[in-house]
């Protein structure tokens, strides 16, 4: 199983945009790491979404370089101080890969249960835009396998 973590791009402050949807950097750059991806004939069961206006922008962008076999949803539990064990479990129960797009600091703290069984926001750095790759292996423990970031592009 795969878990493709995803921080939103970069969003516009509250005073420009209430609801702080992407600015047309951090939708260049959410483009940039999605054309990345879809070179490698990703597929997924679905991308999960916060909700936040920028979340889904991003994962609308995501998703259109991915297969996937639900599409888009809407992921309750995954605004950025959110609890992290709830979507935990909701994972333990899934099979297939999975595309997750949310927020700092619940993806770095996701991320962080997943691979060490503890909160440590500092294992995995999540700049806007980032993609990391979580694979389980088959003794149940998740590793990183990949991350891209759009600097890298």
């Amino acid at each position: 199983m795969r878990l493709y973590l995803v921080r939103h791009g970069e969003a516009l402050p509250k005073e420009v945009d209430p609801e702080r949807g992407l600015t047309q950097e951090g939708k260049q750059d959410a483009e940039k790491v999605a054309s990345l991806l879809e070179g490698q004939a990703i597929k997924v069961e679905a991308v999960w979404e916060s909700g936040k206006k920028r979340a889904t922008e991003t994962a609308e962008i995501m998703a259109g370089a991915l297969t996937s076999e639900t599409g888009i949803a809407r992921q309750a539990g995954m605004a950025p101080m959110d609890p992290v064990t709830p979507i935990m479990e909701e994972i333990d129960s899934l099979e297939g890969d999975y595309m997750l797009v949310g927020h700092m600091p619940f993806m770095s703290i996701l991320a962080s249960r997943l691979i060490l069984g503890e909160e440590d926001p500092d294992v995995v750095i999540f700049r806007e835009a980032t993609v990391v790759c979580l694979e389980k292996g088959p003794n149940g423990r998740w590793a990183v396998g990949w991350m891209v970031t759009p600097e890298m592009l």
